[in-house]
């Protein structure tokens, strides 16, 4: 009798259910061919409605330990746990805690071989909202966490294999990866696994390093190097100096301004950047020129790329795809903009004054204009305190220098400004003269 026809006679035999599981349970301990065990757990779900699902659960989930056992190949073992998911597909909704098995596994096969992409992809296929089972909030976060783990392993590189050998880009996986972020960031404060808080922790960190946004992802690198500090499970040494080392890059990235200084001291005060033994000299005498306002040579940020314990992603480095040599950077990329602030910000305690044309041969641009441009940014932000006189094509620093401009000086500017206020009023107030009086002018014009 084949084994698909023992299966049958087993389902539609009188025996008692317990005696069912019993015998169906010595039909599968022999087999360890993939197609006599893909005939078994399609014949035994083929023949559920007679078994009923108080024995198929069980031998489905009997099924799947047989098969994560077995000695076989790992293309064999996966060939199997995806036929598993096929076939519970049809009847998922009665199956739902038996296929969230599979694709645990089926994920796990994945990262062991460094398919990271596809672990994440079956790993997000977990239904974590269920009216057909109990899911506890502690198996939804650390569901979750994986998913992210996998999505930010090796991110930075340009492009990862996904199942159908397409390339998915790095900035496609950070999208995905702040959607799920958000969807947890509730979640994550029920938990009790110290471990998962870790990793979502340092997932909220990449993201934020990632996005582009240096102050955020800076406080939670620089709140993971004091975790595992006090001796409690965490963070090993090393790792906390590896993340010590992405807030002091987070601080360099990070838009010149009174929100970065406040990181810089916080940074400057942490006596393991300070310690000459501590493994990070190149971060110490990094620190020390941000916090000190100090102007950076190309040269010194060239070290800084080569040497830091932790290196600064490539995304950060160009900004047109361009190849670049070691250590280099490409002009416009996030790296070289915010050289380019800090140094104006540094130019700001040393000028009382300077020449747009000046100011870009110190900062290394092509033309006074994109010296007035980063200017203007900054000083519109209020990053940098600051008044530029277009006519004279000079920028005027408040308390830089010797003490910025004077009190007269101050004085007429103010007044000039306020008189160009008043003409620009008086014009509007024109323009709504011509309106009123002459309504099909502006209609014509």
């Amino acid at each position: 009798m084949s084994l698909q026809d023992s299966i049958t006679s087993v389902a539609s035999s009188s025996v008692p259910q317990p005696d069912k599981f019993t015998v169906l349970q010595s039909l599968l301990t022999p087999l360890n061919n993939s197609s006599d065990l893909q005939t078994y757990v399609t014949s035994v779900l083929a023949q559920a409605p007679s078994l009923g699902l108080v024995v198929s659960r069980p031998v489905i989930a009997s099924y799947i330990s047989h098969i994560v056992d077995i000695e076989c190949s790992q293309a064999d073992k996966e060939v199997l746990l995806r036929h598993a998911l096929t076939v519970l597909q049809p009847t998922l909704v009665s199956y739902e805690e038996q296929e969230s098995v599979v694709r645990e596994h089926l994920a796990s096969l994945y990262e062991s071989q460094g398919r990271s992409i596809q672990a994440a992809t079956i790993l997000r296929g977990i239904k974590l909202e269920s009216g057909q089972r109990v899911i506890s909030d502690d198996y939804r976060v650390d569901i979750s966490v994986r998913v992210l783990r996998n999505l930010l392993e090796d991110v930075d590189t340009d492009a990862i294999q996904n199942e159908d050998d397409d390339t998915v880009p790095a900035a496609e996986r950070i999208l995905l990866a702040e959607d799920l972020i958000n969807k947890t960031a509730a979640l994550i404060l029920k938990s009790s696994n110290p471990i998962a808080k870790l990793h979502f922790k340092l997932a909220q960190a990449r993201v934020f390093d990632a996005r582009k946004r240096f102050l955020e992802a800076g406080a939670k690198y620089y709140e993971l190097s004091h975790h595992g500090s006090e001796g409690e499970a965490g963070i090993d040494a090393d790792d906390r100096l590896a993340c010590l080392s992405a807030a002091v890059s987070c601080a360099l990235l990070a838009p010149a301004g009174p929100a970065r200084g406040r990181m810089l001291a916080s940074l400057a005060k942490d006596e393991r950047v300070k310690d000459p033994e501590g493994g990070l000299p190149l971060e110490h005498a990094m620190l020390d020129k941000l916090f000190f306002d100090n102007l950076l040579p190309a040269e010194d940020v060239k070290a800084y790329i080569l040497g830091s314990r932790r290196k600064i992603p490539k995304s950060h480095l160009i900004s047109r795809g361009a190849q670049l040599g070691e250590g280099d950077y490409e002009q416009d990329s996030v790296l070289d903009r915010a050289v380019t602030e800090h140094n104006l910000l540094a130019a700001s305690k040393l000028y009382v004054n300077i020449s747009f044309s000046e100011l870009a041969e110190l900062l290394g641009l092509g033309s006074g204009d994109a010296a007035e441009g980063y200017a203007a940014k900054m000083i519109q932000e209020r990053r940098l305190r600051a008044v530029i006189d277009r006519v004279d094509g000079i920028i005027y620093f408040q308390g830089g220098g010797r003490g910025g401009l004077d009190e007269a000086e101050r004085e007429n500017l103010k007044s000039w400004d306020a008189e160009i206020l008043g003409v620009c009023l008086q014009v509007e107030d024109v323009v709504s003269l011509i309106q009123k009086q002459y309504p099909e002018f502006v209609v014509d014009v």
